[in-house]
């Protein structure tokens, strides 16, 4: 490995408020001090230095390190992948391999233990800085991801002990949708992302109602449910707010033609089951959450409500009704 002098000074991730604690691996001497001396240079605090696997095992359990740099080729009872799992079943901890081995059969067994980084030897100073920076980084977003999914899984835990979901169609009700949009607002803002409002009619459950019974009415109301399951994620959030009226807020791009597009797609599909007595018609409004305004769920409501309504009358106009 050779040194870059742009290099010297310590480098670290900018979201670090203190140095990562690093556990090196490295079963060859002289290699292992070059690689302290350069892993210190780099800004970070070594915690300790093993020489084999049933070493390093031990030293992770015992020194909780942030990132371990781990070489393959280790000397004793386990290599250096062996060690890497072992590890990794106690603790998720970041894993950067260094190796001499170019062949496919090493690295497939490497890969499969997830490493956040794979350095051949020789390699550049800067390699490794990278490597370094670059695990760290996904590891923050893998720990952050699964907090998401954690919350994510508590209000739908919330949820189902609160009693937020309408019963005939089984999303969520007025009250569960509001519960879960004021969150997902102040996420939104928190990580600046594009959020999509999606208001729905049903049109024509009256005369469905009035011509077939309330039997088929409810069974239309079910239907379009589905059609929303098929459209939306299950991480958006979609509920009936009560009558023929639906609403889903969900992430977008841009805007929210694409997914206009899918739904419209998902409604004609579910128009093409010819034991239906009454085809689907929906009426769909939209509009963006600005994450800089002081945009509320009621206001987004009615921005989409009203955009769903001057559909309508457009498509009243275009039919001559």
């Amino acid at each position: 490995m050779t040194e870059a002098s742009a290099l010297d000074a310590p480098h670290l991730p900018a979201a670090a408020d203190e140095p990562i604690r690093v556990l090196l691996v490295e079963d060859e001497a002289i290699v292992a001090q070059d690689l302290e001396e350069t892993i210190a240079r780099l800004g970070y605090t070594v915690l300790g230095v093993a020489s084999e696997g049933v070493q390093a095992v031990c030293m992770a359990a015992e020194l909780h390190p942030q990132l371990i740099v781990m070489d393959v080729g280790l000397q004793g009872d386990i290599d250096g992948i062996q060690a890497a799992q072992m590890i990794r079943e106690r603790a998720p901890v970041p894993v950067i391999f260094l190796t001499g081995h170019r062949d496919v059969q090493t690295l497939r067994r490497a890969v499969s233990t997830g490493p956040l980084g794979y350095l051949v030897k020789p390699f550049q100073e800067i390699e490794l800085r990278c490597a370094m920076e670059v695990a760290i980084h996904k590891h923050r977003a893998e720990v952050a991801n699964r907090e998401r999914e954690a919350a994510l899984r508590r209000n739908v835990e919330l949820l189902a002990s609160l009693s937020l979901v309408d019963e005939l169609t089984q999303l969520h009700n007025r009250r569960g949708f509001f519960e879960l949009a004021q969150q997902a607002l102040k996420v939104a803002r928190r990580e600046q992302h594009t959020l999509g409002i999606f208001f729905m009619d049903l049109n024509g459950l009256k005369q469905i109602n009035d011509q077939f019974g309330h039997s088929a009415g409810d069974q239309a109301l079910r239907d379009a449910a589905e059609v929303l399951r098929r459209t939306f994620r299950e991480s958006d959030i979609v509920a009936r707010l009560g009558g023929d009226e639906f609403v889903a807020l969900a992430r977008v791009n841009r805007d929210t033609s694409a997914l206009n597009k899918r739904l419209r797609e998902q409604v004609a599909l579910m128009n093409t089951d010819e034991q239906r007595h009454h085809p689907l018609q929906m009426s769909i409004g939209t509009a963006l959450f600005n994450v800089t305004s002081e945009d509320d769920v009621e206001s987004l409501i009615a921005r989409a409500d009203a955009a769903m309504y001057e559909e309508k009358r457009s498509s009243n106009r275009r039919s001559g009704s």
